[in-house]
């Protein structure tokens, strides 16, 4: 069976961009779900927390199990000229970005739903402002035109991290810098994943760059607590 080359290329690109993902933009927009914000915020309030709670479990594995006497050295500089505050701040600016990054998630809930696939990449809706009823305007989300939108998606998405990264690097210099080598894998996994496969694909590398985010900010708060901790016990042990 012969066939063009026109029709060879149109092949390979069909096999590439795949068939029609849920969530197109054909599919339009469903109905509002006006209790969609109240059955996020348990997910939205986990955000905040849990990735926190690794984040610091690996941090402070990291104090104890490598060059602690460094580490501590390192501290104790920043203790004598109030750097501590510096590094908590980056920690408290970090949160602040979670925020920000997740507080649109609970409307985002009540307009689309979990399983509305690549309609989810969608961060703005918009609409004609003409008289009449129009229909809302979204992102195209098949072929080269959804993959380009998506791979813009991921690239305006992406977390602030460079704060945390000078900054702990002052301290954890090695860890640091896996912790970065990590973020970057993270955020080209999503990038490319999110292109290619659509909604979803994004997963792996969302966890990976999330993780590697969150160490770093807990980096910065270890070593802006540990003088205060210290200091506090110590105050406290001459009171008793």
């Amino acid at each position: 069976l012969k066939f063009s080359s026109a029709q060879a290329y149109s092949r390979i690109i069909t096999a590439f961009e795949g068939a029609t993902a849920k969530g197109a933009a054909s599919e339009g927009l469903p109905d509002v779900d006006i209790a969609g914000f109240w059955k996020f915020l348990p997910v939205f309030s986990l955000f905040l927390l849990l990735p926190r709670a690794i984040g610091g479990a690996i941090a402070l594995a990291i104090h104890r199990n490598g060059n602690t006497a460094l580490y501590n050295k390192l501290i104790a500089g920043l203790a004598d000229g109030e750097q501590g505050y510096l590094y908590a701040s980056a920690a408290l600016f970090g949160f602040l970005v979670t925020w920000l990054n997740n507080y649109p998630m609970l409307y985002k809930n009540m307009v689309m739903r979990m399983g509305s696939g690549n309609l989810r990449a969608n961060m703005m809706i918009f609409k004609a402002s003409v008289e009449g009823e129009t229909p809302y305007v979204v992102l195209e989300t098949e072929g080269s035109v959804g993959s380009y939108n998506r791979a813009n998606r991921s690239l305006t998405h992406a977390i602030p991290v460079a704060m945390c990264i000078l900054l702990a690097g002052r301290v954890f210099l090695f860890p640091t810098f896996v912790l970065t080598g990590a973020f970057v894998l993270g955020r080209i996994l999503h990038q490319a994943g999110y292109s290619k496969s659509g909604y979803g694909g994004h997963a792996l590398g969302f966890v990976v760059a999330m993780i590697s985010t969150v160490t770093l900010e807990m980096l910065c708060l270890l070593a802006a607590a540990k003088p205060w901790v210290e200091r506090g016990w110590l105050c406290w042990n001459r009171q008793v």
